[in-house]
C-alpha cells in the first residue's frame, strides 16, 4: 500500500505524507498487538504453530501480498491446526484490523453503536433488555431519557427486581465493567462512583442454553455483512458463546465459543480465547453438535436489526434466547479484530461466500487510497 500511495498522482506531497503516516501507525500497532498475542498462544499451545503444507503457505503469502509485503503466517497456522481445514484464504488478523475492517466501516460515526442508552429508542419491538435508568455524562435519566434527580434513582431502585445488570454505556467489549448488583444497597454503592452507564433487567435464559452453562447468560454472536455488490445485509457466520467456571460468556473473560453451521447445528467443538479446543463443555459435559432452537427466527431478527444501521458494512450482534423462547438483542457492535476467530478457528472463511468480493473491493478501494 505504501507504493500505491506514493505513486498516486491525485495526492499532493503533503497528503501522501499524511496517508503514509496514518498507514504506518496502524500497521505498527497491529504488528505489536498480534505478535504479542501469538507469542502467548504458541507458548501455551506450541502445537498450533506447526507449519502447514508449503503449497498452502505459499498461496497464503501470495494472496495477501497486495495488503502486506511480508505476510505473517501465524493466523493461517493456528486456524489450520485447530480446525484441520486447510484454506489459504484465511484472513491474517492484522490485515483484517488494518485493511479490511477500516475499508468496509470507514465512517467514524458507526462507533455510536456502542452507546447503549440509545438502543431502546433506536430499535423497536421490545427486543432489548428493559432499561431502569441511565447515567449519561454524569446525569441521570429515566427509560424515556428524561432528566431525573438522584432521589428519583433511589425511588426506582426500591421497586425493581434484583439482580440487575450494571453495564458501561460504551467501551464494554469483552464484558469490561459489567456486573450484577443483587440488591438496592449494592446497586447504590456501585453507581455512586460511576458515570456513563445503564441499569437493565437481567434476562433469564432458555433451558436449552442453561444446560451448557446455567450461570450467567450464554449469547449468540451473529456477524452480518452488507454486500458491496447488492447492498443487502447477509448473515455470514454465527457462534454460541458460553461462560466457564462462573465467567461471562466473552472469550476474553474466560468463556468459550462454538461456531454454528448453516444447518443451525453447532460444529462439534468449542475454543477458548487462546485456541484451546473443547469437545464438550468443561463444566457441564454438554457436547457441541446440538441444534440451536428457532434458528431461522434468529437470522431474520439479525437482518432486521442490521437494516436499521447506516454507514456500516460489517456488524456483529449479540443476542440471547430468553426463558419464554424469544430472541432478545443484547448489543450491537461494529466489528473488532477478535471476532473473525469465531469462524476461522472453526475452519470457515469469515466472509463465507462473499470472501472474494470483499478481497477485491478492499484491494481496489482501500481506505488509505480513498
Amino acid at each position: 500500500m505504501y507504493k500505491r500511495i506514493i505513486l498516486n498522482g491525485q495526492f499532493s506531497s503533503k497528503e501522501k505524507i499524511k496517508r503514509l503516516i496514518s498507514l504506518f501507525g496502524k500497521l505498527r500497532g497491529a504488528r505489536i498487538l498480534w505478535n504479542r498475542r501469538y507469542k502467548k498462544v504458541f507458548r501455551l499451545y506450541p502445537e498450533l504453530s506447526k507449519k502447514v503444507i508449503s503449497d498452502i503457505e505459499k498461496k497464503h503469502r501470495s494472496y495477501w501480498k497486495p495488503f502486506k509485503n511480508k505476510v505473517n503466517l501465524a493466523t493461517l497456522r493456528v486456524c489450520c491446526n485447530i480446525s484441520e481445514v486447510l484454506d489459504y484464504k484465511y484472513i491474517p488478523e492484522e490485515i483484517f484490523m488494518v485493511d479490511i475492517e477500516p475499508t468496509l466501516n470507514r465512517e467514524p460515526s458507526v462507533r455510536f453503536l456502542s452507546f447503549k442508552s440509545m438502543y431502546n429508542k433506536w430499535f423497536d419491538q421490545n427486543i432489548f433488555p428493559k432499561d431502569f435508568f441511565h447515567n449519561i455524562d454524569g446525569q441521570y435519566y429515566d427509560p424515556n431519557l428524561k432528566l431525573i434527580a438522584v432521589e428519583d434513582v433511589r425511588r426506582i431502585s426500591e421497586n425493581i427486581d434484583f439482580p440487575v445488570v450494571f453495564k458501561p454505556n460504551k467501551d464494554s467489549y469483552g464484558g469490561k465493567g459489567v456486573c450484577f448488583p443483587k440488591n438496592e444497597n449494592e446497586l447504590m454503592k456501585i453507581i455512586q462512583n460511576s458515570s456513563d452507564f445503564i441499569i437493565q433487567e437481567k434476562i433469564r435464559q432458555h433451558v436449552f442454553f442453561s444446560k451448557f452453562n446455567p450461570q450467567g447468560l450464554n449469547t449468540m454472536r451473529v456477524n452480518v455483512y452488507k454486500s458491496v455488490k447488492d447492498n443487502r445485509f447477509h448473515v455470514i457466520n454465527m457462534g454460541l458463546r458460553m461462560g466457564v467456571g462462573g465467567s461471562l460468556d466473552n472469550l476474553s473473560s474466560g468463556g468459550i465459543a462454538s461456531m454454528v453451521g448453516k444447518d443451525g447445528c453447532l460444529n462439534g467443538f468449542a475454543v477458548d480465547y487462546y485456541g484451546k479446543k473443547y469437545l464438550v463443555h468443561p463444566d457441564t459435559g454438554e457436547n457441541f453438535n446440538q441444534k440451536i432452537p428457532d434458528y431461522e427466527s434468529l437470522k431474520d431478527l439479525a437482518l432486521s436489526i442490521a437494516n436499521k444501521v447506516f454507514y456500516a458494512r460489517l456488524l456483529c450482534l449479540d443476542l440471547c434466547y430468553d426463558e419464554d423462547g424469544r430472541w432478545r438483542l443484547i448489543e450491537v457492535n461494529d466489528i473488532n479484530g477478535a471476532t473473525i476467530r469465531f469462524a476461522q478457528y472453526h475452519g470457515a472463511l469469515f466472509f463465507d461466500e462473499f470472501s472474494d468480493e470483499v478481497y477485491e473491493y478492499c484491494v481496489k478501494n482501500h481506505w488509505s487510497l480513498n
